[in-house]
């Protein structure tokens, strides 16, 4: 069930399988600190380790996965990110990927101070790491090859999968968007992505073996939503298409068959504008804001926009 903090109004799911025979419990608001009780239908009061049972709703977070490689999950973080942001929203995108693609390509150096770094100075202050780019209301949480150490030091630590969700939250009210981009596999860092987010974004060429990792993604999926207790929702976004192929038209044809209302209306063509924006390491809207990717993301954001407006901030 959903329930709200009594002094910031933040949300939280509790699990009510772990609280069934409780009548009554105190938990703990991990974002103001504040101590409040849950009744139930008697006043005996019994304590129950917090941690366990509450777990922070980030409403605005989406994450970008797929683990197939080269699929354009960067450059739709990226481009994405900054059409949101020239629609005035205000947008954190997050490079959870050790190889820092999504850092380079927004033109910052890959030895910048990452969130693996933020974690081994024991802040809780995730603001001093955000960098503010040239771009008007887009921030960036950057990386740096040091994340892979995040597997190895903090895989097996109790409560690993939340690392990311909890440095989050203390700033998941700046922004309207939290948009993070993942690495092409399953491990520390996509899990973490996934337990942050409340919805997922599956970048997919139409290719043979796509719907094989469309349903590799959907098993992710389910698995996080078991381990979080709250519902997770996807939507498939064909990348790279070439309406020229007929095997592309196919393919496609066969994804919405099988998937439907999970594609998006929006479609990313193949563009030579976008191979040459990132050279320059430009998004392609500030590249050549009329070429066909360009007003393609556009589109995409405000689908993103309408989703979130029509079904509500909890499951957009």
């Amino acid at each position: 069930m959903i329930i709200t903090c009594d002094k910031c109004n933040t949300r939280y799911n509790l699990d009510d399988t772990l609280i069934k025979d409780k009548p009554v419990i105190k938990v703990r608001c991990y974002k103001c600190d504040n101590r409040f009780k849950i009744h139930r239908k008697t006043t005996a009061v019994e304590d129950v380790p917090l941690r366990n049972i509450v777990k922070p709703c980030l409403d605005n977070t989406i994450a970008i996965s797929n683990q197939k490689g080269g699929v354009a999950k960067t450059t739709t973080c990226m481009n994405l990110g900054v059409a949101l942001s020239l629609m005035e929203k205000k947008v954190l995108l997050v490079d959870f990927d050790a190889q820092a693609n999504l850092t380079i390509a927004l033109d910052y150096p890959s030895t910048t101070s990452s969130f693996f770094d933020i974690l081994r100075s024991g802040t809780d202050d995730l603001s001093k790491n955000i960098i503010e780019t040239k771009y008007p209301n887009l921030s960036l949480l950057p990386s740096n090859s040091r994340m892979a150490l995040l597997t190895k030091l903090y895989m097996h630590k109790p409560d690993f999968e939340y690392l990311l969700r909890d440095k989050l939250s203390s700033v998941g009210d700046c922004f309207d968007y939290i948009i993070i981009d993942t690495p092409p596999a399953l491990g520390f860092s996509t899990f973490n992505a996934l337990m942050a987010s409340n919805y997922v974004i599956i970048p997919t060429p139409c290719e043979y073996l796509s719907m094989h990792g469309i349903h590799k993604i959907e098993d992710i999926i389910k698995i996080v939503q078991a381990r979080s207790g709250r519902h997770i929702d996807y939507k498939i976004l064909i990348t790279m298409h070439d309406s020229g192929s007929t095997a592309s038209r196919v393919i496609y044809q066969k994804i919405i068959s099988m998937f439907g209302d999970k594609v998006f209306d929006t479609i990313i063509d193949q563009d030579q504008k976008m191979q040459e924006s990132q050279i320059v390491h430009l998004p392609v809207i500030h590249y050549d804001k009329q070429s066909t990717s360009a007003q393609q993301y556009v589109r995409l954001a405000r689908e993103i926009i309408d989703l979130k407006s029509s079904t509500g901030p909890e499951n957009y």
